[in-house]
């Protein structure tokens, strides 16, 4: 990775730690914060692993994120849990910073934190 891959990197890394803090948070608020923050980690590390294997993306949406890379044919080791809730994870980047109403599970923000940690850290991002 270059130098400033690894800075991204560690952005990424700084998203992941503020959701492991507040995905469990009795505190609707903090957990809806952790939700966008795990949107937030997702929708980077497709931007560094596409970058690491050629290909610069734009946006915010996984889905078309994804689709993108598909599409180049660049495999970034998507994991199976992302790529069938990624609909509802880029729903997270706006709808848990504005709508208080939202509803997202404590289970559901761990175990998408605990596959994000694993995803970032495999193959070409260590």
């Amino acid at each position: 990775m270059t130098r400033e891959q690894k800075q991204y990197k560690g952005l990424i890394l700084a998203d992941l730690k503020i959701a492991k803090r507040y995905y469990n948070d009795d505190d609707k608020p903090l957990r809806l914060q952790a939700a966008y923050h795990l949107q937030q980690a997702i929708e980077k590390t497709i931007k560094l692993k596409a970058e690491i294997a050629g290909l610069s993306l734009w946006g915010h949406d996984i889905d078309v994120l994804l689709k993108k890379c598909d599409d180049n044919n660049i495999d970034i080791g998507v994991p199976k849990y992302i790529r069938e809730k990624a609909d509802v994870i880029t729903h997270w980047e706006a709808e848990c910073r504005y709508y208080p109403i939202k509803v997202v599970r404590k289970d559901t923000l761990q175990k998408t934190y605990d596959i994000a940690l694993k995803w970032l850290n495999s193959g070409t991002t260590k």
